[in-house]
């Protein structure tokens, strides 16, 4: 637990500096100026929305487990999804595969059987985000090619792990490496809980879920733009977010962070017009409803669930941390 502490304050440092740097080339002046004229009695509304949101995909996480047969007591199944949370600052959130080492402490069922259900879960984000993105390519002119590219990409993906023939390959792979020899049994497992969760019953409930938290995570977001006084119009501020989002996912940052404050604060002012200063509180009070309040909901899960199931070895935690951080396969965990 110690790691991901340091992890976290290493995401914050990260965080500032990116901020600092936003403030200065929008003008500190001008931000402190947007900052002060929000409306804070949003606040609660906002944070409201985004909470929702995070209730649907409580749901679907719910869904996927259930598929699976692993069944837990709801009170120990919520504080595992909210700790889960707190990985949301990790590269494309597949840190979240922490869940998965919970899990097995308090059912013993094997991590390979339950990390597709993280998998899934960022499968569909990826479709039910990209949905959202090609409503709102519709206030603008040109074509949804990128967005198209990127559904395309996650259809790739699913496919890839729904192939029976890839996964005997690398199940063969795997037992000739020594090192690696003793994962090859796990793969098998991954593959058909993979399978079983990406099929298209289970892919299209999922994408439906992600749909609608998608769209209160949206309202919540368009709601900070109301109270910035940014008056510009909902399928704008959609695309803007949908593509900024995507960019901190694809840029695997710690949260993306970086990569979405300067693809959201660089659309604001390119494409919606708005001045640099408005830009940057928008994306600042964005990100802040979003990837820092989902961390601090994390955080409280961590505590909750420190009370029900304990520590994970540190051991364990090391080996989902540096999996995140490299493009991670969770079939890889033991």
């Amino acid at each position: 637990m110690e790691r991901l502490k340091k992890n976290l304050v290493l995401a914050l440092c990260l965080g500032l500096a990116v901020y600092l740097i936003l403030a200065v080339m929008s003008g500190l002046g001008d931000l402190k100026a947007a900052l002060a004229s929000f409306n804070y009695f949003l606040v609660p509304a906002i944070l409201g929305l985004v909470s929702l949101s995070y209730v649907l995909r409580y749901a679907r996480w719910a869904y996927y487990l259930r598929l699976l047969g692993v069944r837990m007591p709801p009170k120990t199944d919520v504080a595992i999804f909210m700790a889960g949370l707190s990985m949301t600052i990790s590269p494309g959130k597949f840190g979240e595969v922490l869940k998965s080492v919970f899990i097995k402490d308090v059912t013993g069922a094997p991590i390979a059987r339950t990390a597709p259900a993280v998998v899934a879960e960022r499968a569909t984000d990826g479709t039910g985000v990209v949905l959202w993105g090609l409503i709102g390519v519709f206030a603008f002119s040109f074509g949804p090619w990128l967005l198209l590219f990127f559904l395309a990409l996650t259809a790739g993906g699913i496919a890839v792990l729904r192939s029976k023939k890839l996964s005997v390959l690398v199940e063969k792979v795997l037992l000739r490496l020594p090192l690696l020899k003793r994962l090859a049994p796990h793969v098998g497992e991954f593959h058909g809980a993979s399978n079983q969760l990406l099929a298209f019953r289970p892919l299209v409930v999922g994408t439906t879920i992600s749909f609608c938290s998608w769209g209160l995570e949206i309202m919540g977001v368009y709601l900070c733009a109301l109270g910035v006084g940014a008056g510009k119009p909902f399928l704008v501020i959609v695309f803007i977010f949908v593509v900024g989002s995507l960019a901190g996912a694809l840029s695997m940052l710690p949260g993306g962070i970086g990569a979405a404050e300067a693809g959201m604060a660089g659309m604001f002012v390119s494409v919606a017009g708005l001045p640099g200063g408005l830009s940057a509180a928008l994306t600042l009070m964005i990100r802040l409803a979003t990837l820092w309040f989902a961390t601090l909901i994390g955080l409280v899960g961590l505590i909750l669930v420190r009370r029900v199931v304990g520590e994970p070895s540190e051991m364990v935690v090391a080996r989902v941390e540096a999996q995140a951080q490299a493009n991670p396969e969770p079939e890889h965990l033991s």
